[in-house]
């Protein structure tokens, strides 16, 4: 379980312990199969204390749907922003995919579709809006260096690789390891065609 932040209020210390509880309960069990009780017991609190911090089931659900997903996005930016120009980008990118989703159990059972009903809370998290942003920058400065083509805007490129980004997420949870031997190769050249400067432009 998550360690808690030191140096905060008690009701701040035990709501982010609810919260680290029902962040590794939901991912274990899912939302259908696991109860407010069981996370409490987690927690190591009374049974009641988590309706003092959260409405209800659902809304401590997506609590901690969107703690883990923005802890996602985040560690994936960092792992992408931290890829050298001469390391091939394109060839890491689905490497770094693979291993940030790999620690976020939670968000993980949201993109393999076990949690149908919230799957949609992938797209509405603020951090999702952020990364997009972030990579939107990110693709702007290449082209200002001319290390990206210049030729498309970089808003509606980096909303594309952000849903390419996304899918071989959603498929890393359903076919595992295999999907870097078997896509790995097409996916870093699809990337390295699209990202790269035409050379008839120049």
């Amino acid at each position: 379980m998550s360690s808690v932040t030191e140096g905060t209020s008690r009701g701040d210390r035990t709501r982010e312990a609810i919260l680290a509880a029902a962040t590794e309960r939901f991912a274990r069990d899912g939302y259908a199969r696991t109860s407010v009780a069981d996370i409490s017991r987690d927690a190591g609190i009374g049974g009641t204390t988590a309706y003092v911090h959260y409405e209800n089931k659902e809304t401590l659900f997506l609590a901690a749907v969107d703690a883990d997903l923005t802890a996602l996005f985040v560690e994936f930016g960092e792992a992408l922003f931290g890829i050298a120009p001469d390391e091939g980008p394109a060839d890491r990118i689905l490497d770094a995919v693979l291993s940030t989703v790999a620690d976020h159990p939670l968000a993980e059972r949201l993109l393999a579709g076990l949690e149908p009903t919230f799957t949609e809370r992938v797209l509405q998290s603020e951090a999702f809006g952020e990364l997009r942003r972030a990579i939107a920058d990110l693709l702007r400065a290449g082209q200002a260096e001319g290390n990206i083509r210049p030729d498309v805007d970089p808003a509606q490129l980096a909303d594309g690789l952000v849903a390419a980004v996304v899918s071989m997420a959603m498929a890393s949870v359903q076919i595992g390891d295999r999907l870097v031997d078997t896509f790995g190769p097409g996916f870093a050249a699809l990337l390295r065609m699209v990202l790269s400067p035409d050379p008839r432009l120049g």
